[in-house]
């Protein structure tokens, strides 16, 4: 199956971490810790990127096996934004100009726009958002900001901070930004603001209303409520436009074998690119690795709302928003003529949506999405093998 001093293939090593997996689900940790000591010996540190994969896995059986599991959202942590978040907004791409269409025809009309968006904005990299912003016009572009995040973080993020950086970003873009265009709530979704701490109502009917879902709607399956609390709001305050970017993953599965088999296969397809990319063998930087182990350790090692980790295929998020009352604004541009990201071998639609992958691995899609006018109530559906839910059915 494997050699003396490494792993021949990943196979090999899916095997040995399954067999792990099956003797922590029958409660026999002794044999659990024998596979788990050929796992040390064979994916040594030094083997590079797959064998470091490896470790990943096995470091989160130890958590699952003993119950140990950290909080995901940390302050630290939420300092290393999503590694794909960096290559999609700092790459000359075209990506940014085919949202900035979706966004132009959805806001036809519209002198101004509103954004919604939950990460630190500093720590997202230059052009932040701004980017995907149509500006045919020679004027400056009248722009507000609204963060939403966690809140844990309510005394940790310096305002001026934010407001100095978005005003530099936005300057060159023809942005002009006063200390009343940024607001900052805190609340772990949209969902969850309260009307009191910031009314999202429109008040000039001159201004879009967009919303950026930049590798946040997966963390709102780990409880039903959230999502239906999250998809309601959406309705209610009836942007133009919902930009939506995930993983292109389907680790959601309420089996945890079938999980770890799927995960595993997704990420050692994923670090077997990267490493392509490399020959010279460099290493995945600090803040990408870690980032990805916290990802495996959280899918692996967690189960119930412990797991936030829980990207589902993209059939699953679509047939989710149009059956909760939401229509998609397909991309209009030929994809055959957009130009790719230095590492992205092939850029494709599919349904709608932009798929973005690596030989045969998939990596992430953006699609777009506005509520469907007009729709008094509407079906919310999640697979109960997922979140153990059944139909919700809404009034709006």
């Amino acid at each position: 199956m494997a050699s003396s001093s490494s792993f021949s293939s990943a196979d090999a090593a899916l095997e040995l971490l399954v067999s792990c997996a099956h003797a922590i689900e029958d409660g026999n940790l002794k044999t659990a810790d024998s596979f788990l000591h050929q796992i040390w010996n064979l994916a040594p540190e030094e083997h590079g990127l797959i064998s470091k994969l490896v470790r990943y896995f096995a470091e989160a059986l130890v958590r699952r096996a003993y119950g140990l599991h950290p909080s995901y959202y940390t302050y630290s942590n939420l300092q290393i934004p999503h590694p794909l978040y960096y290559y999609y907004y700092y790459s000359r791409f075209d990506i940014n100009e085919m949202v900035g269409e979706a966004i132009e025809s959805a806001a036809i009309g519209k002198k101004g726009f509103h954004l919604i968006d939950f990460h630190i904005p500093h720590l997202c990299g230059r052009g932040y958002l701004f980017k995907t912003l149509p500006n045919r016009s020679s004027d400056p572009l009248s722009v507000r900001i609204t963060v939403v995040l966690p809140t844990f973080l309510k005394n940790t993020v310096d305002f001026q901070e934010e407001m100095e950086y978005l005003t530099g970003v936005g300057k060159p873009l023809k942005i002009e930004l006063k200390r009343e265009d940024l607001r900052i709530v805190y609340a772990n979704s949209l969902g969850e603001v309260d009307e009191s701490s910031l009314d999202l109502r429109r008040t000039n009917d001159d201004e879009a209303l967009v919303v950026y879902y930049n590798f946040k709607f997966h963390t709102l399956l780990a409880e039903a409520e959230a999502m239906k609390k999250e998809l309601i709001k959406l309705r209610q305050i009836n942007p133009e436009i919902v930009i939506m970017q995930e993983q292109y993953a389907n680790d959601n599965d309420g089996n945890f074998i079938k999980r770890l088999e799927y995960s595993f296969r997704y990420y050692s397809n994923f670090f077997q690119y990267y490493s392509n990319l490399f020959k010279s063998g460099k290493p995945l930087d600090f803040n990408t690795a870690k980032y990805y182990m916290r990802q495996i350790h959280n899918i692996v090692a967690c189960e119930g709302r412990d797991r936030i980790m829980r990207h589902q295929s993209l059939d699953e998020w679509r047939d989710l928003l149009l059956t909760a009352g939401f229509l998609q604004i397909p991309f209009q541009k030929d994809v055959e003529n957009l130009h790719a990201l230095y590492w992205v071998e092939e850029i494709k639609e599919e349904k709608g949506c932009l798929v973005l992958s690596h030989k045969d691995c998939l990596i992430l899609f953006v699609s777009c999405w506005r509520p469907r006018a007009g729709e008094e109530h509407f079906k919310f559906n999640l697979n109960s093998n997922k979140l153990r839910q059944g139909i919700f059915v809404f009034h709006c």
